[in-house]
């Protein structure tokens, strides 16, 4: 199922690029991103009053996204260099000493649940209120917490979903915007994210005057039986002036033991963004990771304060943050610089 939805997609490209000659310009136009991020702080282990070196989420991306005409668009980003310093640190105990490398991630090769340098790679169709996307997408699934480029998030303040369950899988969706415009209901096929079988998501996203949604279902086959797990995600967020609110819930946790699953229990997820200046925003993110298999609940908490320097533009951010893991304290600066070139 994977190769004929890659061989679909890559087969369709050259119609749409030849379509895209003759289309208007009005509905033409591409960017390709180079995102390169660079971390660097302290880890301080409450347990073992030790401390250590971190590279935190550094990291090389690539995004090439645009549209073709006033119908068809498309989005590729490759994720081709990572740390992983930071990977499981906020839940040390369960997975052993963390590593210290940088780097020591190569996107390039693939690992057992289909992680590749390949983050997503998708084409839409959008004939008036409908669209049809088919590719390598995200999940339906997460609520607000999935709602960010992964290179504009700390996974050390992330939840244990976020960073155990492989949310890009080949898919194809569905989407139908209401006539108010406001409202958009999307189902979606998926590969599941476990190789065993086929997911099944839907999903309602709406804007409501200060209030925004995210709610989603997301059923596949467990990886350990038969049965048929479910994913419920209830996305919320209120703005009002220049705070954003966003909670969010989801039915099931992610895998403590870090076996890139998900487990049964309950994630909550809780932000607070004030951006009282252009170039300045700072925000505070809780979460709750419960897994109820386990009897045990792993808390993470943090805040984070972005700096804009460059003149109504966020293409450039310097970063700082500090909070705290489920037993490991810390403290990050770092930055984030995206280069974008035009190509028509």
């Amino acid at each position: 199922m994977k190769k004929f939805l890659v061989v679909c997609a890559v087969m369709m490209l050259p119609c749409f690029l030849v379509h895209a000659q003759e289309a208007e310009d009005a509905g033409r136009g591409a960017v390709l991103s180079f995102i390169p991020r660079f971390d660097a702080g302290v880890l301080y282990d409450s347990d073992e009053k030790t401390s250590s070196f971190s590279y935190g989420n550094t990291s090389f991306y690539t995004l090439f996204e645009g549209n073709i005409s006033d119908k068809w668009s498309f989005s590729f980003q490759n994720h081709w260099l990572a740390s992983d310093a930071w990977a499981g640190r906020n839940f040390k105990d369960a997975i052993g000493t963390p590593t210290e490398d940088l780097y020591v991630f190569n996107g390039i090769k693939t690992d057992k649940n289909g992680n590749n340098f390949c983050d997503w790679a998708y084409v839409t169709f959008s004939p008036g209120p409908f669209a049809f996307s088919l590719g390598k997408q995200m999940l339906l699934m997460g609520g607000w917490e999935y709602d960010d480029y992964d290179f504009d998030v700390n996974p050390l303040s992330a939840s244990l979903l976020w960073n155990t369950v492989n949310c890009y899988q080949y898919a194809v969706n569905a989407a139908w915007t209401l006539p108010d415009d406001n409202s958009t209901l999307t189902l979606q096929f998926a590969i599941n994210p476990y190789n065993s079988g086929f997911a099944y998501a839907a999903a309602w996203d709406g804007t409501y005057g200060f209030y925004g949604m995210k709610w989603s279902a997301l059923t596949y086959k467990s990886p350990e039986t038969d049965d048929m797990d479910f994913l419920f995600s209830l996305g919320n967020r209120f703005t009002f002036g220049d705070f954003i609110l966003d909670a969010t819930y989801n039915s099931r946790c992610g895998d403590p033991e870090w076996e890139l699953s998900s487990v049964k229990g309950h994630t909550v997820v809780g932000s607070l963004a004030w951006q009282p200046l252009d170039a300045l925003r700072v925000a505070a993110k809780g979460v709750m990771n419960r897994a109820t298999d386990l009897e045990e609940t792993f808390w993470t908490g943090g805040l984070e304060a972005s700096w804009f320097p460059l003149k109504e533009s966020e293409n450039l951010r310097l970063q700082a943050m500090a909070g705290y893991s489920n037993g490991l304290g810390y403290a990050l600066m770092g930055l984030t610089w995206r280069f974008d070139l035009k190509l028509w």
